[in-house]
């Protein structure tokens, strides 16, 4: 049992470098250079091709961290963590709503968008997943804060 708690932490840690990070970098730096660079028959396809990479990859990181985060709270802690913990699972859950949102609705209509060069309406729905992911990568970098300083700030709070 002793090599479980730092196989699930990794595993938990590699689906938030693979989610946070793909935001974070599509987010504030992919997507600025592209919007300065390229007209929208060039830049609409070309973010389309990169959510058709990285949202796969965000399905990975929603499995590695759901499943190890459950894996440490019911499994190896029994459900008896501190509140930082159970703030990440509402945060995480919301995360996970919105990006099935942003899967099932928006992207699917920026693929048939781009498909019929109809640029205005990708456009659009390119511009709603944008505000959808800075919502997630707020919420995500929340999440991370609170895994990161949550132990020591749930021990400094019950010692009052």
């Amino acid at each position: 049992m002793t090599y479980q708690w730092p196989v699930a932490l990794a595993l938990h840690q590699l689906g938030t470098l693979i989610w946070i990070g793909g935001m974070l970098f599509a987010h504030l730096v992919l997507r600025p250079a592209a919007n300065a660079r390229l007209a929208p028959p060039e830049r609409l396809p070309l973010m389309l091709a990169v959510f058709d990479r990285f949202f796969p990859l965000v399905w990975v990181a929603i499995v590695l961290l759901w499943g190890s985060g459950l894996w440490v709270f019911l499994a190896l802690a029994g459900a008896k963590m501190g509140w930082h913990v159970h703030a990440m699972m509402g945060l995480a859950a919301l995360m996970t709503v919105i990006f099935s949102f942003i899967w099932f609705v928006p992207y699917r209509v920026l693929g048939r968008a781009v498909a019929q060069a109809d640029w205005p309406a990708a456009g659009a729905r390119l511009a709603l997943i944008r505000r959808l992911i800075a919502t997630n990568l707020t919420l995500g970098l929340v999440t991370a804060l609170f895994g990161a300083a949550g132990p020591t700030l749930s021990a400094a709070l019950s010692q009052g």
